[in-house]
């Protein structure tokens, strides 16, 4: 009686899996026919997607390795220290350029 339970629960395990199986290959078919018979969209340019506005401005090299480019903010140039200033009351920084050197 034990054995025959165990293989009618088997069976009906096998039966359960092949029906939800048989459906989702039913319901696949379904959808790739619906894919094949809709209209392809139409293709898209590039000039759909690309952006063309703000234009950003033009970046040049420095004349040298050493240089920095046309965009930088130089803060310390070895000469003096004009970019600087305090953090707490804005004013110009008080430190003493010898050398290119800020001690």
């Amino acid at each position: 009686m034990r054995i025959q339970f165990s293989r009618l629960l088997a069976f009906a395990t096998l039966v359960a899996i092949g029906a939800h199986l048989s459906v989702q290959q039913t319901v696949a078919a379904t959808q790739g026919a619906e894919r094949q018979t809709a209209p392809a969209p139409a293709a898209a340019k590039p000039q759909d997607t690309e952006v063309w506005e703000p234009v950003p401005k033009v970046v040049t090299p420095g004349a040298n390795n050493t240089a920095p480019p046309s965009d930088a903010i130089v803060l310390f140039d070895g000469k003096n220290l004009d970019e600087w200033m305090s953090a707490q009351d804005k004013a110009p920084a008080k430190w003493v350029v010898a050398s290119g050197v800020s001690p």
